[in-house]
């Protein structure tokens, strides 16, 4: 009987989300037609609008002369912006300008800002692989000075040569969580390659697992309905689109989450190139475009805290809550442990 329901969830999902597609594309290309139809009319008063085009694109150009920023990434705007005044200040708002972007930037960044203090670097790793990778270090200095990602010790490491192995892995390991299970992904198809987690998700989210499922809106257009987030919470599972398809012009929605993560437990995590969608496990009948081969890898110790912060970082600042509750439940143990232990040592701090 559950086989059969979760078959007939799967072909509404799957007729649901077309028409979804069908009425974003139509509203857009209103959108498009209505903006065409203003630019037009604007060209018969050419001479003002172009002098309040050039007057804009001189404006442009100092405001970004004046930023802090390298000057090789300036001056081809510059150029542009004054050579080319509307297709310029157009480009340029929706790609790095737009000021839909400014407001949803310092939000994210509100978040990074606390990565430090949640992130600590065990310095006794971070001078060990000092001493013996010299080059993998300088990589890895890069990424804690500018990402605030830390070296672990203390972790194992599995790769998985092809999807299908990283995903039955992924489901033993499901069924051992016992206090949370995070997933985040760029696709999530309800089929057959899901069914299985899927089944796994509800048993745990009904033993009082804290179960939370995150999947990018674009990436899973064609896959799913809207209305699979309520039938996921239905079942005591948080559920939530990133940057949810919107059938109103958005320069945001070329922003999208291509992460693949599960975290388990904060001590178990996996990640690599496959999403949860069939074609990555050579369910497709027939296959699109051949064998589809792809990888992926299980941490097991410390660094699965990374992505915790990870997923957490970014459920948070979508849903725009508190995340204070969550790092207190989640990450404080190891947190508090690497600080214990770098009291312990006195090795040098780490430069940059």
């Amino acid at each position: 009987m559950e086989k059969k329901k979760i078959r007939t969830e799967q072909r509404y999902y799957a007729g649901k989300s077309t028409g979804r597609i069908f009425f974003v594309a139509v509203f857009m290309a209103i959108q498009v037609w209505i903006l065409t139809s203003a630019i037009t009319g604007l060209l018969g008063y050419y001479t003002y609008f172009d002098a309040a085009m050039k007057a804009a694109a001189v404006v442009m150009a100092l405001r970004i002369s004046g930023r802090h920023t390298n000057a090789a990434n300036k001056i081809p705007w510059i150029i542009v912006i004054l050579v080319f005044p509307i297709f310029g200040i157009v480009l340029y708002l929706l790609t790095t300008g737009s000021l839909t972007l400014v407001p949803k930037r310092r939000h994210f960044h509100a978040y990074e800002s606390e990565l430090p203090e949640l992130l600590p670097q065990d310095r006794n790793a971070y001078h060990d692989l000092r001493c013996t990778e010299d080059r993998v270090f300088t990589q890895a200095r890069y990424l804690f000075n500018n990402a605030y990602y830390p070296v672990y010790q203390n972790t194992k490491a599995v790769y998985f040569p092809e999807a299908e192995e990283g995903r039955r892995a992924q489901i033993r390991a499901l069924r051992s969580a016992k206090k949370f299970i995070f997933m985040e992904y760029f696709s999530v198809e309800d089929k057959e390659c899901f069914a299985e987690i899927k089944e796994i998700l509800y048993a745990k989210a009904e033993e009082g697992v804290d179960v939370r499922l995150m999947y990018d809106d674009v990436g899973s257009a064609k896959f799913l309905s809207f209305r699979f987030v309520k039938e996921m919470e239905s079942h005591g599972i948080k559920c939530q689109d990133f940057n949810p398809i919107s059938a109103f012009f958005d320069i945001f929605m070329n922003n999208r989450d291509h992460r693949k993560i599960t975290v388990i437990d904060g001590k178990i995590a996996f990640t690599g190139g496959y999403n949860l969608a069939n074609e990555y496990f050579g369910m497709e009948h027939p296959e699109p475009y051949g064998h589809w081969k792809d990888t992926g890898v299980m941490l097991e110790g410390d660094a699965a805290h990374s992505f915790t912060i990870m997923f957490l970082e970014m459920w948070n600042a979508i849903r725009r809550e508190d995340w204070s509750e969550d790092l207190a439940d989640r990450t404080n143990l190891l947190t508090e442990g690497v600080k214990k232990e770098e009291k312990k040592r006195s090795t040098s701090g780490i430069s940059s």
